[in-house]
């Protein structure tokens, strides 16, 4: 049984090497290559279809995260009910890792549904040249920028205490 869980194991590590790797990808090579080739409007609307491409693959890897994550915890036994009030190490950094994660997905829902359908609009009416539409699109885009940056950040914190829980 131990090539069992070792395959969780693997699952659990290649969903947070796409996860984070495709994070970290767009974040740090593809959006500043983007800054310097296409102008606002044009760059939002392939960001958008990015954004959309790695939303699949995203949630995809969100899900096997959250499924191995809580088959890798009943195999070490833990008492999920009890980990609020948890005295040991070992369930304060799982529940700190825990609620890292449900604001993560907060952040990639709000990201995903709300912050780039909204500026995907913008960009399409900023291409009529609607000076509103396109403040309104850049004010957006800052806070796009924000949220997924707080996203990876968060992401990394994350594998920084899943590090800690191997101890």
């Amino acid at each position: 049984m131990d090539w069992v869980w070792a395959a969780i194991r693997w699952v659990h590590l290649l969903a947070a090497i796409t996860w984070i790797g495709g994070q970290i990808f767009l974040v740090l090579v593809v959006l500043p290559v983007l800054r310097g080739a296409l102008p606002s409007p044009q760059r939002t609307l392939l960001v958008t279809q990015l954004g959309r491409r790695f939303a699949v693959v995203g949630w995809l890897a969100l899900a096997l995260l959250i499924v191995t994550g809580f088959l890798n915890g009943e195999r070490r036994g833990v008492a999920w009910e009890s980990l609020p009030v948890a005295q040991s190490t070992y369930g304060q950094v799982l529940f700190a890792k825990l609620c890292l994660v449900a604001v993560v997905i907060a952040l990639t829902f709000l990201h995903g549904q709300v912050l780039g359908p909204r500026m995907a609009r913008l960009a399409a009416q900023a291409a009529g040249n609607d000076p509103q539409a396109e403040a309104y699109r850049r004010r957006l885009a800052r806070l796009s920028a924000i949220v997924s940056v707080t996203n990876l950040l968060l992401n990394l914190a994350i594998v920084y205490l899943a590090a800690r829980l191997v101890l």
